[in-house]
């Protein structure tokens, strides 16, 4: 089926050949560089002769489309040797050893990255999915190019997907929608995100495409002329100004659109940013300079001016974003940037990909696989099917906010991040050992959600004990899953004895016993209805019941908390409890649990007064931890007197708990009442 030819796709065989792809290589690429990539194209045409697409087309258009694509990202003799043999080890009889011999290891190694995994055929097509990603992921912590030889390679299927079954289409379509366009994006490459965005609309939902295609063919000559008036008039202010610069013409893509009108549920003749410009200059103060023009030229709708040159986006684009009010009355955005930042707004980490940077240069690129490289480690043991869908939750936060230090350092953290995913951003321990932090003049807890511009101290102490119902409010993969990995590393010998003891346990003595799950770590409920634990609000954590003390309601109960995060349920006072509280290695693993629907832990909004000091509220702080409270939300006042009026509200296990709290608060220097307020 023949795309829409608004999409501008050229057909897969037609203008490309070897030596177009030649032609195409980056100047910097020499002539024995360009033999390998002749001689990795001789090969995969070989390989692959017997083979047809689809379409009945010889198979090779394919590699060599996917190579095309390579080299026009500006890429290395070695990735586009690999986009044209990514199929060979898979689909032919070549082996990775005799491709190591001819062409060496790092081609092997891209090729071998790139080459889908065997997997059962009893797999869902959502597991062989994820399998496939998580392989992808892991393998761009040793290099980066094996995502872009996947994107290439997804971009040329989508663009012959018409030869599919209308279903199939729509599963590749609906794939490439949630993860590859999105990882796209998170790389930068925003050439080809559009593109494969455009493309799984096109097959996902084909009235909507044909609509806005329609729309925007109804009143192109009206926007076309909009948009050259302010060409024109932006034009003559530069010359006037002496600043060389290049103008061009911009158009939302489609998908852009339809999302727009998803979102904010607006009707097409309701989105006027279809259209805008951007100016090309040679440095940063001319970006500037040339910005200053626009607001005199037009005027600025407020609010919406972005600066993202001072304050990169967490993929490297660089641009002024601001939209005016232009000619007839019309909003048109304008967006100015260095001809540099545009090669890095087109093509990514891909345009810092060359022949003579140093890995260190593509550093701050290739940290953007930072958040997805944790959740594929943390993950690795974990259902494919969670896996799939923490990773389509993460590429779906496209928002970001940016977070200070009390250095003055910017952090960019995905929107909705909380105190404690910043504080695990900067450093493990710390987060660890958050305690919650201050936002100004403002004292929070660790589960609030931080906004841009917030200057943040974290507030740590050596009493806080990690929960794992932390991962409740937990937003980044990278603190999920250094939270898993600080639970599985206390692992104790203890609850691995009783983990065989229930395993081996005949099958007639498991009367109203739980089955056991046989996924260690993972977030099932595995307990029996009558025996289901609370765990401070977390009810959904995998347990298992002690047979030492074979805890049931109404018994008073505590968790030991396994490597694994696998919670052992004990009653209070059991022997093996207080054989763990004297080593201080286990006793903090040791929590506080109650049975679901038991009356137990609730929240107390409490007072503490005191004299003003320095650290006072540190110590006041550092004290409730130590008293095993969890500080919900926090408040400090200090007067012109020197006295000090803090207010809390705090978790507490129980009334003899908090008096305990209490009593405890008042024997901190300064403080001179402590009590529950209404």
């Amino acid at each position: 089926m023949a795309m829409p030819s608004l999409l501008k796709i050229k057909p897969a065989a037609q203008g490309q050949s070897l030596n177009s792809l030649l032609a195409r290589m980056p100047a910097y690429v020499t002539r024995s560089q360009k033999a390998l990539v002749k001689k990795a194209y001789l090969l995969a045409e070989d390989a692959h002769k017997f083979q047809k697409r689809l379409s009945g087309e010889p198979y090779i258009i394919h590699p060599l489309a996917v190579a095309h694509t390579l080299a026009e990202l500006g890429l290395d003799h070695e990735v586009v040797c690999a986009g044209l043999l990514h199929d060979v080890l898979e689909d032919t009889e070549i082996k990775p050893e005799y491709m190591a011999q001819e062409f060496g290891d790092t081609i092997t190694y891209l090729v071998e990255s790139v080459t889908k995994i065997s997997v059962l055929k009893t797999q869902s097509a959502e597991n062989k999915q994820a399998i496939n990603i998580r392989k992808m992921i892991m393998a761009t912590i040793r290099d980066s190019r094996v995502i872009l030889i996947k994107l290439a390679d997804k971009l040329h299927n989508m663009r012959t997907l018409g030869f599919h079954s209308t279903i199939k289409g729509m599963q590749i379509a609906r794939e490439v929608l949630e993860i590859y366009a999105p990882l796209a994006g998170r790389l930068g490459i925003y050439k080809i995100k559009s593109e494969l965005e455009d493309l799984a609309l096109y097959h996902l939902d084909r009235t909507a495409y044909a609509s806005i295609k329609d729309n925007i063919a109804e009143k192109k000559g009206q926007r076309d002329g909009r948009v050259a008036m302010v060409m024109s008039l932006l034009t003559q202010k530069l010359k006037e100004a002496k600043v060389k610069a290049t103008i061009e013409g911009r158009s939302k893509h489609f998908y852009s659109i339809y999302n727009k009108m998803q979102e904010q549920k607006k009707s097409f003749e309701d989105i006027y940013d279809l259209t805008g410009v951007r100016v090309l200059v040679n440095d940063i103060s001319d970006c500037y300079t040339v910005l200053g023009l626009v607001h005199t030229l037009w005027t600025p709708i407020p609010g919406r001016f972005k600066d993202y040159i001072s304050v990169p986006k967490s993929n490297g684009y660089q641009s002024l974003h601001t939209t005016v009010i232009g000619p007839g009355g019309q909003s048109v955005e304008v967006q100015i940037r260095t001809r540099q930042m545009h090669r890095v707004s087109e093509f990514g980490i891909a345009s810092h990909w060359s022949y003579k940077e140093k890995q260190g240069d593509r550093k701050p690129y290739e940290s953007q696989f930072f958040e997805l490289q944790n959740l594929a480690i943390e993950d690795e043991n974990a259902d494919s099917g969670d896996f799939y869908q923490e990773l389509v939750s993460n590429l779906s936060q496209t928002n970001e906010v940016y977070v200070i230090s009390p250095m003055g350092k910017i952090f960019t953290l995905p929107e909705q991040s909380t105190v404690l995913d910043f504080a695990f951003r900067i450093h493990t321990d710390i987060g660890l050992r958050c305690a919650g932090a201050k936002i100004g003049d403002r004292l929070v807890s660790i589960r609030t959600p931080v906004k841009n511009g917030d200057q943040i101290e974290i507030i740590t102490n050596s009493s806080v004990k990690p929960s794992l119902n932390w991962l409740n409010f937990l937003k980044t993969p990278h603190a999920r899953a250094k939270l898993k990995a600080y639970f599985r590393k206390i692992e104790t010998p203890i609850a691995e004895r009783t983990y065989e003891i229930e395993k081996k346990e005949p099958l007639e003595n498991k009367t109203n016993r739980p089955a056991r799950s046989e996924k260690l770590g993972a977030p099932t409920i595995v307990q029996a209805p009558v025996r289901k634990i609370d765990w401070r609000g977390e009810t959904d954590v995998e347990v298992k019941f002690a047979q030492c003390c074979d805890p049931s309601p109404p018994d008073s109960i505590t968790g030991f908390i396994s490597r694994l995060g696998v919670v052992s349920v004990h009653k209070k006072g059991c022997p093996s409890l207080n054989h763990m509280s004297e080593d201080p290695d286990q006793a903090e693993r040791l929590i506080p649990l109650k049975w679901l629907g038991q009356v137990g832990n609730r929240n107390a909004s409490i007072e503490v007064r005191g004299k003003d000091r320095s650290q006072i509220l540190l110590d006041i702080i550092k004290q409730l931890a130590e008293s095993g409270a969890n500080i919900i939300t926090a408040g400090a006042t200090t007067t012109t007197e020197g006295s000090i009026t803090d207010k809390f509200v705090i978790e507490v296990d129980s009334e003899e708990h908090l008096d305990n709290i209490l009593k405890e608060l008042k024997a901190v220097e300064g403080v001179t009442s402590a009590l529950e307020v209404a």
